[in-house]
């Protein structure tokens, strides 16, 4: 097991009207003015949330101002508003009410104000490591179960400019609070539903899939948050306002996210890395929807590799019989359950079906491997191997 430092200071408030504790802890920890940062109008009718926040900081003689426009894969543009307007509005707390895009969004502007939006970009591309002292505190209402930002180190951002998306991992990104109700994710659709159950599972595999076998504790925990998410989306998908699905859902999302599994191993599978330089190519791939496109085929070309791994995948989290005499059959009958499971939620599986041409996959494996980038942590993977991902799943 590698050395690790964890710490997670973000306080979670979880359950039904989680979110009236809100007014309470913005007042007893002295904060004076709140910007509150959301998606769009249609979001605020679709989601009563919103408005219930603004009516409860009202009451309670909380002042605030507002930031829309977030859009998925937020971007620096509207980030660099928020950060002149929070300055202009002398704003102390910043409240995210919305997905991972708009807590990305808040996350970036909190380590703006007090710097700039030139080193927001540079704590994204790691040329910089932000300072916590200088990062405006934030809190979170979380309103769809998926990215995990909520209680994670991680913000992802996107240049326009340069055409890149990045993310910026650090303690400064961690929100002061989570309010997590899992009646407020009622509203989510089934497609959403259903790309945030795979996304969560998804961040568990970054941390699952490495070369780092010599966590067992890590590997136990990763597997029992992939089997519940799992269990809990066959739930969710039949019934959207099943309160037990949503919440261990919301909850798993979390888990998956906050890098509990990633203690004392590598992470890195790749997987997120090829997906995120898609978006190079297609600025408004649904996060969920790309990965349950590149996973089977990222994963049929990873068990070539690393046999072993991918079938212990099988059998602990899908019950696959082990056949230790050809590891590589239990792998992909386990890559065979997750397809099956892409399916069943109703998530798309080609490249054809989220508009990436073929054309386009030089382009993506440049970005993926240029300056001797890594891919992955789980083995090594060539430039052919990542064009090998790609054109089996067009």
């Amino acid at each position: 097991m590698l050395n690790f430092e964890f710490s997670l200071p973000t306080k979670v408030l979880f359950g039904r009207d989680a979110e009236n504790q809100i007014p309470d802890i913005i007042r007893k920890n002295g904060f004076q003015k709140v910007l509150l940062h959301t998606y769009d109008e249609e979001f605020i009718k679709r989601v009563p949330v919103y408005k219930k926040i603004k009516e409860m900081l009202k009451n309670a003689g909380i002042s605030y101002i507002e930031l829309l426009g977030v859009r998925p894969n937020p971007t620096l543009d509207l980030i660099g508003e928020g950060i002149e307007l929070c300055r202009k509005e002398n704003v102390d707390f910043i409240l995210a009410v919305g997905g991972g895009s708009v807590i990305d969004s808040a996350k970036g502007i909190a380590l703006g104000v007090h710097t700039s939006l030139e080193d927001v970009w540079a704590f994204a591309e790691g040329k910089k490591e932000p300072d916590i002292n200088q990062t405006v505190k934030l809190g979170v209402v979380l309103t769809a179960a998926a990215a995990g930002s909520e209680t994670s180190t991680a913000t992802v951002l996107t240049n326009e400019k340069l055409n890149l998306k990045r993310g910026a991992h650090h303690e400064a990104n961690r929100p002061f609070f989570a309010v997590m109700n899992p009646e407020i994710t009622y509203s989510v659709s089934a497609f959403q539903t259903a790309c945030g159950v795979f996304d969560s599972i998804m961040h568990v595999c970054e941390r699952y899939f490495t070369a780092s076998t010599d966590a067992a504790i890590s590997d136990r925990m990763a597997e029992a948050i992939m089997k519940s998410i799992i269990e809990a989306g066959y739930s969710v998908m039949k019934d959207l306002n099943d309160y037990e699905a949503r919440a261990a859902v919301m909850w798993g999302a979390s888990m998956a996210h906050n890098n509990l599994v990633g203690c004392g191993r590598q992470k890195g599978s790749g997987i997120h890395l090829i997906e995120e330089e898609m978006h190079s190519v297609k600025h408004d791939i649904v996060h969920g929807a790309g990965l349950s496109v590149i996973f089977p085929s990222w994963a049929r070309q990873a068990y070539q590799k690393a046999p072993m791994r991918l079938a212990q995948f099988a059998n602990r989290v899908w019950d696959v019989e082990m056949n230790f005499e050809n590891p590589g059959e239990t792998a992909l009958r386990g890559i065979e359950k997750m397809e099956a499971f892409i399916d069943y939620l109703g998530l798309p599986r080609t490249m054809k079906e989220i508009g990436i041409d073929p054309k386009d996959f030089p382009q993506i494996v440049e970005q993926c491997t240029q300056n001797g980038r890594r891919v992955s942590n789980l083995c090594d993977f060539t430039p052919q191997d990542v064009m090998e991902i790609l054109e089996r799943a067009k």
